[in-house]
């Protein structure tokens, strides 16, 4: 079993560091079945277009919940994202001002994929009241080292503390009994782009 990583420090993000968060989630999820689906074959050219989308992505974000690092001597070593109640379906608006970042990374192709992923997701979305998380995502070669589960622990202790419900959507099967471990679980599943995805929640104080 590969060792863990000490003295973890999980801080909330400022806008400052939204680069540096976005190329973290570029890099660590760049070999996501439906990026490639998404994006492409070519692994840099994923990075590249995750990373500006993301970029995008969480300056939005961070007016609408908070945006968790985990840091290790000072590095930031994963993130994840966490959308206040009510707030997670992105406004007209606010997917006109992700387009470019999109259209720039992808091409007018990965542009459609996008958009036909997005609408995907969002018919999914639960109907009550609850915290959406996501993006998540831990550095390549730092992936299994127990980063995701300390960001886990602190998105899960904020959900307990304000007895609110939980939603995420994940790609990868092998995610799915990771998230069941913090108290998710499956309410349902799909193929988005052909990629079987699954949609989980997790019940106020689970």
């Amino acid at each position: 079993m590969e060792s863990r990583l000490k003295q973890l420090e999980i801080l909330e993000l400022t806008r400052s560091e939204a680069a540096d968060a976005a190329a973290v989630l570029g890099r660590g999820m760049r070999d996501n079945p439906l990026h490639v689906r998404a994006f492409g074959a070519n692994p840099d050219r994923r990075e590249a277009a995750l990373t500006r989308m993301f970029e995008a992505l969480l300056r939005q974000y961070m007016s609408k919940g908070e945006i968790l690092g985990a840091f290790s001597s000072g590095t930031l070593m994963g993130v994840c994202g966490m959308v206040e109640p009510e707030r997670c379906q992105l406004t007209t608006t606010e997917k006109l001002r992700l387009l470019p970042a999109i259209v720039a990374g992808s091409g007018l192709g990965g542009t459609v994929r996008v958009l036909s992923w997005t609408v995907a997701w969002s018919g999914q979305d639960p109907k009550e009241a609850h915290w959406h998380l996501g993006p998540v995502a831990i550095e390549r070669h730092l992936q299994g080292k127990g980063v995701g589960s300390e960001l886990l622990r602190e998105f899960c202790s904020r959900m307990d503390a304000s007895h609110s419900m939980a939603y995420l959507e994940t790609d990868k099967r092998e995610n799915v009994p990771f998230y069941e471990r913090f108290g998710f679980q499956v309410a349902a599943e799909q193929q988005v782009l052909g990629v079987p995805n699954w949609f989980m929640t997790r019940s106020v104080g689970k």
